[in-house]
């Protein structure tokens, strides 16, 4: 398995709104099988965070393509790139 961090900005925060009902469940059944680790708007607000831990990185855009923000063009400008993690979070 492997890490990635993805960036995102939002494009349009009425739609967000409209949308997000949507893309939380998808964010939550992706934290359930493992492909998800962090998530969530960053700074002021206006682009979002997510680690992902997938097999690929063919793997982690379809994550991307499947979000419903995605799909309905609130997140735009995506930025996908693996991480080396070194030092791990510890367990308990």
């Amino acid at each position: 398995m492997s890490f990635f961090v993805l960036e995102y900005r939002y494009a349009d925060m009425e739609a967000r709104t409209r949308v997000r009902p949507d893309h939380l469940a998808y964010v939550q059944s992706l934290l359930e099988e493992g492909a998800v680790v962090l998530a969530g708007p960053i700074g002021d607000g206006s682009s979002a965070m997510m680690v992902l831990r997938v097999g690929s990185e063919e793997d982690a855009r379809r994550v991307v393509e499947g979000d419903p923000y995605t799909l309905a063009g609130v997140g735009v400008e995506h930025v996908l790139r693996p991480w080396n993690v070194v030092i791990p979070a510890q367990q308990g």
